[in-house]
């Protein structure tokens, strides 16, 4: 089995933490505790080709409409080649570069470490919100796609959608919580207005209380 050294960063103490795994064994590692603040909150960063972290992701071989089709036209360059086939490719990505990890993560710095942990927590109730506020926006769009009773319009509104779950995701890569925090709180304003964002929470809460009845 080919080993390669992977890094992951914990998502609440932002420990940096490098194994020697094989791709299989990532899953693993994630559910392992941070050694730091001994959360389960590994995320993984990438594996590391000479001084770069790369990540391998997959992607559509040709355009999501056409290789997602339900029916026989296709209109795009691939000619009915990849036409419905719901075909993937992977692809290698460079995602950042090696660097120093702040020594004070590295030592036993209780103070700091619980410093961190309630500047995370409180990072994960806006991420909760954002993605909150951004299915409720989105909540007939999604409907739609579940039933499969969709266009090209609607289609498109969905795949803004994934996209901007996609940005809400990569914004856990920054290197400071103060900056997830401050891109997590800027995204609101690109979802809808705040009363839209205080009626999307104030619907959850209603929910919450209705399941705890």
């Amino acid at each position: 089995m080919e080993l390669s050294r992977f890094y992951f960063r914990c998502t609440w103490c932002e420990r940096v933490v490098s194994v020697d795994c094989s791709s299989e064994e990532v899953k693993a590692v994630i559910k392992v505790p941070c050694p730091l603040c001994n959360e389960v909150a590994l995320r993984v960063m990438g594996r590391v080709e000479k001084s770069n972290i790369v990540r391998t992701s997959v992607k559509s071989i040709c355009d999501e409409r056409c290789t997602n089709a339900q029916g026989p036209h296709c209109s795009c360059e691939c000619s009915q080649a990849n036409h419905g086939t719901k075909k993937l490719i992977s692809f290698d990505k460079i995602v950042g570069k090696l660097a120093v990890v702040n020594a004070e993560m590295l030592n036993n710095n209780e103070a700091h470490v619980q410093r961190i942990k309630r500047m995370a927590a409180a990072k994960n109730r806006i991420k909760v919100n954002v993605i909150t506020f951004l299915n409720y926006k989105n909540r007939d769009v999604i409907a739609a796609v579940k039933q499969r009773g969709y266009n090209y319009e609607v289609w498109h509104k969905y795949d803004v959608y994934r996209k901007m779950l996609q940005k809400i995701d990569k914004i856990e890569d920054l290197k400071s919580i103060q900056r997830k925090i401050n891109s997590l709180t800027g995204l609101i304003k690109q979802i809808g207005t705040g009363l839209d964002y205080l009626e999307a929470l104030s619907l959850k809460k209603e929910q919450e209380v209705n399941v705890c009845h």
